[in-house]
């Protein structure tokens, strides 16, 4: 049996983004599904993050659902994550679940400081009620400036109608603040690499190789890679193959070929 890949959706990008990395991976030979919320629309955010547990934050409900999903498979899979799906992964990967896992451009943990950047990326994002909840969307001049960067706006206005979704309020609040988002970074857990875009706007590579220098206290596996002139879109900007590409080749030398 070969391995199987979860991806994990990160903030603001909805699951799509990962189109191109899934049929890359399949034609490698893995089996590949992309984990998601229990119904499209918000109502489905709602659903997830406003659970019976008052003692549990957001991101600790999210990452409760995600933990359900993957308990299902037969076996462990590699659980690949990008932005706050980045975080998601190490979160699971703490839980002692996932045989490996990848965190591209990923939200910081509880210890690591996200930057005055990120802060204001929340703080000026366009506010939205529905359903029930407050939700955050970015503008289209926003998303090219910090997500898409550093192509042009001519190159990122067609990504942002494609990919771009809305993120609820509560749980950008809970991230950027770290809360739910700690990590025993000193106890036993699957390989893990974290990557950064050189470029990144959004999770600056200097923060995501802070992350690494706390993972590194595991006694498993922990590898980071930066690939210059990337911005935070490294699954689907210009060039999404070599990362790609490397991410299969860590695989390969972390748990061999299938």
């Amino acid at each position: 049996m070969g391995y199987h890949i979860c991806f994990i959706q990160g903030d603001w990008l909805i699951p799509t983004v990962w189109d191109k990395f899934q049929r890359h991976f399949k034609a490698c030979g893995y089996a590949c599904s992309v984990l998601s919320l229990p119904a499209p629309g918000e109502q489905g955010w709602y659903r997830v993050l406003h659970g019976k547990d008052v003692r549990s934050s957001s991101l600790g409900r999210l990452v409760d659902f995600y933990a359900k999903q993957i308990a299902a498979f037969p076996v462990p899979p590699i659980l690949i994550g990008h932005a706050m799906g980045g975080l998601i992964v190490q979160l699971l990967l703490d839980r002692g679940l996932g045989v490996a896992g990848i965190a591209i451009a990923p939200r910081p943990p509880q210890c690591v400081f996200p930057g005055i950047r990120s802060l204001l990326q929340i703080l000026t994002a366009r506010a939205e009620r529905l359903e029930g909840m407050r939700f955050l969307r970015m503008t289209p001049a926003q998303f090219s400036r910090r997500v898409g960067h550093p192509a042009s706006r001519q190159t990122t206005d067609p990504l942002y109608e494609k990919f771009v979704g809305r993120v609820p309020q509560i749980l950008m609040t809970t991230v950027a603040l770290g809360v739910g988002s700690r990590l025993l970074f000193d106890q036993e857990r699957g390989p893990l690499l974290l990557i950064s875009g050189g470029d990144d706007r959004m999770v600056a590579s200097s923060v995501v190789l802070a992350n690494y220098c706390y993972q590194r206290q595991s006694l498993a596996p922990t590898d980071y890679i930066s690939f210059p002139g990337y911005g935070h879109l490294l699954i689907t900007q210009l060039g999404w193959e070599r990362v790609a590409d490397r991410i299969i080749e860590w695989l390969q030398q972390q748990l061999g070929w299938f």
